[in-house]
């Protein structure tokens, strides 16, 4: 016990670093946790009241069509947009049209030119490149691409009709697209508020906190580690009649208080600032508890990362280092900073080889989930149990260390 006890006054006689490394991240933390309540806030209540409550809505955009070809086929794009943009009369005069792109009156234009028709009806009964609509765009780009590509798609459907009815006329050709263009796939939204929104604050918390976790863990149980295993401290030790492995043992038992303690408090920051067990939560206690039990089991990969990196004699400056890089980036390729699925493939094939990815999947599969399924519980394990095989594995190395230093 007094081992122990001298093993956590270590750590206790460095209290700069519990205080940055433990509570100032796990404030920290809390920011991002009320960015991300904030965020689904505005974007709950920005959405239109059609959408949240009938079901998906499609985006409108204020487009103008100059017709200058005056054919079916150039009538029939017009009345396609028209169906799903706000379409605005405008003079065929260039001032104007840059007056409108300009002024916001429109966000795009789009001029059929003269001969459309029968360029169009030519190119693709005989295999050549269709024409091109000349389309001019404001400053909104979302609304410009979501028009590039309607008109694209109405564009493709009017030559593949062409091109399967060689004697069908303008007209035939334009009732076939507009046949073919009414055909769409029933679209709907459903709302989950347990999954969707109450558990992202937590999720985006508890992948935040496999930094601080890791930081806190690696600087403070390595440096209860690495001063144990001084050489002078550790020959005075060895000359009382304490067994090495009791020795162990208890330097062991400190440094899991320690992690223990580190968890305990950053558990409790993201409980209390994500308001999860709050009566409005909407979250089942027990995925809040098996969230929290992931976030234990991969605490105890930066303590065996700590142990090694101490059996291999670094020092106090040397843990800070390697704690804040590596904290970083396991965090990073956890999606703590920026969601894995922004990335490219070759950054998420390396994140199957950090366990942070393993145990954000785990915290992912239980929080999103409405009910812990057998599914959901086999997620949950598995990612629990890559994550402490990495524990296990990097203490492997840290005892294949001693071996070879004893």
């Amino acid at each position: 016990m007094r081992i122990c006890e001298s093993a956590l006054a270590i750590a206790f006689r460095h209290p700069i670093y519990l205080g940055v490394y433990v509570l100032f991240l796990s404030a920290l933390g809390t920011f991002l946790t009320i960015g991300v309540q904030s965020g689904s806030t505005r974007a709950s209540g920005s959405a239109p009241a059609a959408q949240q409550e009938d079901g998906y809505a499609p985006m409108q955009a204020s487009v103008a069509v100059i017709d200058r070809d005056g054919s079916e086929l150039s009538a029939e794009i017009s009345a396609h947009l028209g169906e799903t943009q706000e379409l605005v009369d405008i003079a065929d005069d260039s001032f104007a049209m840059q007056d409108a792109l300009a002024t916001g009156l429109v966000e795009a234009i789009v001029i059929i030119p003269e001969g459309y028709e029968a360029d169009l009806l030519v190119s693709a009964r005989s295999g050549e490149e269709l024409p091109a609509l000349q389309i001019a765009y404001g400053t909104d780009t979302q609304a410009a691409a979501l028009l590039d590509t309607q008109v694209a798609r109405w564009t493709a459907l009017a030559s593949a009709s062409a091109a399967l009815e060689p004697f069908a006329s303008a007209s035939n050709v334009a009732g076939l697209v507009r046949h073919a263009s009414a055909a769409h796939a029933d679209v709907s939204v459903e709302r989950d508020v347990a999954a969707a929104e109450t558990a992202r604050p937590l999720q985006a918390y508890l992948s935040f906190t496999s930094y601080s976790i890791t930081c806190s863990v690696v600087v403070c149980a390595g440096l209860v580690l690495s001063t144990m295993n001084e050489d002078r401290l550790r020959a005075r030790i060895l000359a009382a009649p304490v067994p090495p492995r009791r020795l162990g043992l208890n330097t062991l038992a400190a440094c899991v208080v320690l992690v223990v303690a580190v968890w305990g408090v950053t558990s409790v920051v993201g409980l209390v600032a994500s308001g999860a067990f709050a009566s409005t939560a909407g979250m089942l206690p027990a995925s809040i508890v098996l969230a929290l039990m992931a976030m234990l089991v991969f605490a105890f990969v930066p303590l065996a990362l700590a142990f090694t990196l101490a059996q291999a004699r670094f020092g106090e400056d040397a843990l800070n280092a390697l704690g804040n890089i590596g904290g970083m980036l396991m965090s990073f390729l956890g999606g703590a900073w920026v969601p894995l699925s922004l990335l490219g493939d070759s950054v998420r094939a390396v994140a199957h080889f950090v366990p942070t990815f393993w145990t954000n999947d785990a915290v992912a599969a239980v929080l999103g989930a409405p009910v812990l399924t057998m599914e959901v519980l086999a997620r949950y394990a598995c990612g629990v149990g890559v994550t402490a095989l990495f524990a296990v594995a990097i203490a492997c190395v840290g005892l294949a260390l001693t071996r070879h230093r004893v």
